[in-house]
């Protein structure tokens, strides 16, 4: 129950932040285990050498040393420590540049609460057998002022929920602010500011970092010293503490949004055809999402984020940095408005597809997944079942007799299976650094930093396991991590060291290919499934599809591909007719034929159907010429109308880039509908009827 708290409360953060948040939840949960595993372990360690160092130093008592310094010196190196990851992946310019303040915020807190949950999971998380349920809760009988882990229903309807409270003496149960979550998202939005402000303002950085680490301290301090001012003081911050975060998050969206919308104004091309005739309408994204459910809601998320990356990057970055990542949302959009049609999806064989694609993967990467799920039962059945009072009869099992001794073979084999993970992510270090997409990276140093603490604890306990003390001893004897691992017993933390694996699932090199779906497939395929998961494979093949579609009878006069007596399709007759209109637009303008002696010619991936000098203003005009029953065909289909539109703004704005005029000609009457577009738009349009 401890860590379905921090992780709703995580959760709670990622779902108000949706407006302006890049990153995904997987990339948010992988955070939660860096601080769990990376900062944690960092954080242990160095503890214990400064603690240590100084109490031989000094001689002083080892508990001396541990008291004062959890005051003076812990809380600025704890919460240093848990934004770390951040500083490291910010030094990445493509991190720093795709990521909004949002971002940062959202993932500090994860960084604090799984640091968080450590800590409570070192405390407690044996204490099934002696837990007192009360209030909807437990009640861990240590002392006048127990500790109280809520029950699912207080958690699920609490901002921010701790994984445990200290009940006042005699008191009503009650759930507290998760202050590890709380300020840590504080201290992240700091270094959002340091990576992403410019000149004088990265002062301000500092400002939630000291404020993060002066909470701690009046923190610890009070605990050391429960009588002085300092305990009034960190009851009135614990009333407040609340608000902290939304207050960083309201400023971080404020300042996101900005950058969102003006990245709109200067990236071409990242809005979908439906987006720009509609004003950028957030219905059109709910409209697609609903088309195949719940993979074009997938795609529609993804994208999404995608598209903001790419904004945040090019408020701030010159266009030839973000050329690369504007081409993949580029393509991405395109196959969206290839596939924005519900008779596309009707027809679309989801299940096969998928079926395909797990075809591909090979029987050793079958095994790849399934190693992991084996490792890591024991610790599931331990920490995660058997950590209620009526199955606390697992935590005895494993904790007596054999017990410690299963976890620590499974331990064993589980920092073999590590090692490989950090072989796998090591080989694939620069392949990471090229993905065009600052998550992909992002996740893939988290990764590496869950796995070498992950080892790094494994050492240490195999160490003291195969020691004196054996894996029913202590790993580590008292020192500060809010002295939770006073009762870090070597069992326990073999037991932590499996639920590790979770984090590293799937194994390595898979998670670059979409959890391994891509396989063997097309580059495009494996790019899709790199950044959009699954669901890039699914849109690439409903691309595909609409791409075939659109196409079948597609002429500026609009006819269905039916056939005619005389053999021809209706569509190949009314392709032919435009064809020749186009033809005698040319001769009667005097237009310039193209590189194939045609009207037509291609530029900025639009074709255009002719060009030719105006004899007035002696302006190269390039045109869109449109025959037969178009016009008809355009006004009974809402959708064919919408692409006309879309066409038309992205013809207009390439000609002009290329220092031409645009304009429309008809072979008839042009309807008044579209006459009002047209003059709404500042499109000249010219009626020449075919002579």
């Amino acid at each position: 129950m401890m860590t379905v708290a921090a992780v709703w409360g995580v959760l709670q953060l990622f779902a108000v932040s949706w407006p302006t948040r890049s990153v995904r939840l997987l990339t948010v949960l992988m955070a939660l285990a860096v601080g769990v595993y990376g900062c944690g372990v960092a954080t242990a360690l160095v503890e214990l050498t400064y603690t240590r160092l100084y109490a031989h130093q000094s001689g002083q008592s080892l508990v001396t040393v541990v008291d004062t310094t959890s005051y003076t010196v812990a809380p600025w190196v704890e919460e240093l420590i848990k934004v770390s990851p951040l500083l490291l992946v910010g030094l990445s310019l493509k991190v720093r540049r795709q990521w909004g303040l949002t971002d940062f915020t959202v993932l500090g807190a994860a960084l604090g609460g799984g640091f968080g949950l450590l800590e409570a999971v070192l405390r407690y998380g044996l204490d099934a057998n002696r837990a007192i349920a009360r209030g909807g809760g437990w009640i861990i009988p240590d002392s006048l002022s127990p500790p109280y882990v809520p029950g699912l229903g207080q958690v699920l309807t609490a901002w921010l929920p701790a994984p445990f409270s200290q009940l006042d003496m005699l008191g009503p149960p009650a759930t507290e602010t998760f202050s590890h979550l709380v300020w840590t998202a504080v201290a992240g939005f700091g270094v959002g500011l340091l990576w992403r402000a410019r000149g004088w303002l990265r002062l301000f950085s500092v400002v939630p970092l000291a404020a993060a680490a002066a909470y701690h301290t009046v923190n610890n301090y009070a605990v050391q010293k429960p009588t002085g001012q300092a305990a009034h003081w960190l009851e009135s911050l614990n009333g407040q503490a609340w608000a902290a975060p939304l207050i960083c998050l309201a400023i971080a969206m404020v300042v996101d949004l900005r950058h969102i919308y003006r990245g709109k104004r200067i990236v071409p091309g990242v809005l979908l055809a439906s987006e720009r005739v509609d004003g950028d309408s957030a219905g059109v994204l709910l409209r697609y999402a609903v088309w195949r459910l719940p993979w074009s809601l997938l795609i529609v998320l993804r994208y999404v984020r995608l598209r903001r990356s790419l904004l945040y990057a090019a408020a701030s970055a010159p266009p030839a940095d973000t050329e690369e990542l504007r081409r993949v949302t580029a393509g991405i959009t395109a196959r969206m408005d290839a596939s924005d049609n519900p008779h596309v999806w009707r027809g679309l064989n989801v299940r096969g597809l998928l079926k395909a694609a797990r075809a591909v993967r090979g029987s050793r990467e079958r095994w790849l997944l399934v190693i992991p799920c084996v490792l890591v039962l024991p610790s599931l059945l331990f920490l995660g079942i058997g950590s209620f009072t009526s199955t606390a009869g697992l935590q005895k099992f494993f904790s007596t007799g054999s017990g410690p001794r299963i976890l620590m073979g499974f331990g064993i084999a589980a920092l073999a299976w590590i090692a490989y993970q950090l072989t796998t992510l090591l080989r694939t270090w620069r392949t990471a650094s090229a993905q065009p997409t600052a998550e992909l990276l992002a996740v893939h140093r988290f990764r590496l930093g869950t796995a070498l603490g992950s080892a790094t604890t494994s050492a240490l306990l195999l160490w003291r396991g195969f020691g004196d003390v054996g894996p029913g001893g202590r790993a580590i004897h008292t020192f500060h991590l809010l002295d939770a691992l006073n009762t870090f017993l070597v069992y326990l933390g073999f037991a932590l060291l499996l639920l590790s694996l979770l984090a590293l699932f799937p194994p390595g090199g898979l998670a670059l290919a979409g959890g391994g779906v891509a396989g063997a497939l097309t580059a495009e395929s494996i790019a899709n499934a790199s950044i959009l998961g699954t669901a890039g494979l699914v849109l690439m093949a409903a691309g595909a599809r609409g791409d075939g579609m659109s196409g079948q009878g597609a002429s500026s006069s609009g006819e269905s591909p039916r056939s005619e007596p005389n053999g021809k399709s209706r569509g190949r007759i009314a392709q032919e007719s435009g064809d020749s209109y186009e033809d005698f637009l040319m001769e009667k303008l005097g237009g310039t034929p193209g590189p194939d002696g045609r009207p037509g010619f291609k530029t900025g991936g639009r074709q255009f159907d002719g060009q030719y000098t105006d004899p007035t203003t002696g302006s190269e005009t390039w045109y869109e010429a449109k025959s037969g029953r178009y016009w008809d065909r355009v006004n009974s289909n809402e959708k064919e109308m919408l692409r006309f539109k879309s066409k038309l703004g992205d013809a207009r704005r390439i000609a002009r880039e290329n220092g031409a005029q645009f304009g429309l000609i008809s072979e008839n009457e042009i309807p008044d509908n579209i006459i009002s577009f047209l003059n709404q738009k500042g499109i000249p349009w010219r009626v020449i009827p075919r002579g």
